[in-house]
């Protein structure tokens, strides 16, 4: 092995071994459970149901099956948990586009008080955008039922006990509801837990991507998974001494690079970051082939481009060198672009999850 190769393949180590280090030492692998939490395996469907908006019209689950949706429960007496809930609301209609096929849905536990015209005073607090924030009502028992069955909260009219201890008049759920096309409530996230606010935001994001947009992980380690074997290939190839099939399959892996970067940055464009989720020694194992891949992406870039400016040059005896201590790095980055798509979005390394219900 030339020492062009030991200096790619050290490279690679020293950085693997540093970002272990960093990682292990820094990453709790068991984070406080946050009140707001992705459902994974638990998720549910709403099935049917049917409400009446503040503006007099039938809701029925087939105006909501296709969209995703985020839904809060108050009414309009509340004195205090319900305006920071609707507070929450609000931000949600301030920050997502005015074009977002999200919607907002506030259900009143309060039926027999919150006609459609008291929820339309209600909203009009809240600056709510009767396009894009709904405020439904239906019968008490059909709505708690709702509630209990579907979103797995709890919803019950205070004890004189309650009252004398300072509660409100309805003890509800302060959490907002994630709801997934085809009416699948998928997570849910206490108001009081910015962790878990950011992770709704994070959520809301990514289900509300266009469907090509959330396929952008797949492409893009399939692209990285076929780059990696191209580079093996022309490897095997100039080792061999097929110096043509050689330049095919390197420049097709450039091509495949190249490609990749643009995926990459349009679905970041479209969804944001998506953080990982699990826990226990997956975590800082997680972390770890994340930042060593991040990091030798920046380096071999320049390396990259330096190799190939002198294969074009045809200075090939300094193009070897640079080339032969690319090569190593080029193919961690491209396995581990396969590992990290695996990890974060077809593995579940989450530890069992809590009892949803409650207020």
């Amino acid at each position: 092995m030339s020492s062009s190769y030991r200096i790619g393949i050290g490279i690679v180590l020293a950085t693997v071994a540093a970002s272990a280090l960093v990682c292990f030492v820094q990453t709790d692998p068991n984070p406080p459970t946050r009140a707001g939490y992705d459902l994974g395996p638990a998720a549910s469907s709403l099935g049917s149901f049917s409400f009446t908006e503040r503006s007099g019209r039938d809701v029925t689950d087939a105006d909501l099956a296709d969209r995703v949706w985020v839904a809060a429960f108050v009414f309009s007496r509340c004195p205090s948990s319900c305006p920071r809930i609707s507070a929450e609301m609000a931000k949600l209609q301030a920050e997502l586009p005015a074009d977002s096929p999200v919607r907002l849905v506030s259900i009143t536990v309060d039926p027999d008080y919150d006609t459609p015209e008291v929820l339309t005073d209600f909203a009009r607090r809240y600056g709510a955008d009767p396009d894009r924030w709904w405020f439904l009502t239906a019968p008490q028992e059909e709505t708690y039922a709702f509630v209990e069955r579907g979103f797995l909260q709890s919803v019950a009219e205070a004890t004189e006990d309650d009252l004398a201890s300072g509660a409100e008049a309805i003890l509800h759920s302060t959490k907002l509801a994630l709801v997934d096309r085809g009416n699948r409530v998928v997570g849910v996230f206490d108001i009081g837990d910015e962790p878990g606010m950011e992770r709704l935001r994070e959520r809301l994001a990514y289900l509300s991507a266009p469907d090509w947009a959330r396929d952008l992980p797949a492409v893009n380690a399939t692209l990285n998974g076929a780059c990696a074997v191209l580079l093996i290939l022309g490897w095997i190839l100039i080792r061999s001494g097929n110096v043509r099939g050689h330049t095919i399959a390197q420049v097709a892996a450039l091509s495949l690079s190249a490609v990749f970067l643009a995926c990459y940055l349009v679905y970041h464009a479209q969804v944001g970051s998506v953080k990982f989720t699990g826990v226990g020694p997956a975590r800082p194992t997680y972390f770890s082939i994340l930042l060593s891949h991040t990091i030798l992406a920046v380096v071999m870039v320049p390396m990259i481009l330096i190799t190939v400016v002198r294969a074009l040059r045809k200075r090939f005896d300094r193009h070897r060198v640079i080339a032969q201590a690319t090569f190593p790095i080029w193919v961690y980055v491209s396995i581990t672009g396969v590992v990290i798509y695996l990890m974060l979005y077809q593995m579940d390394f989450s530890s069992a999850a809590p009892a949803v219900a409650g207020f």
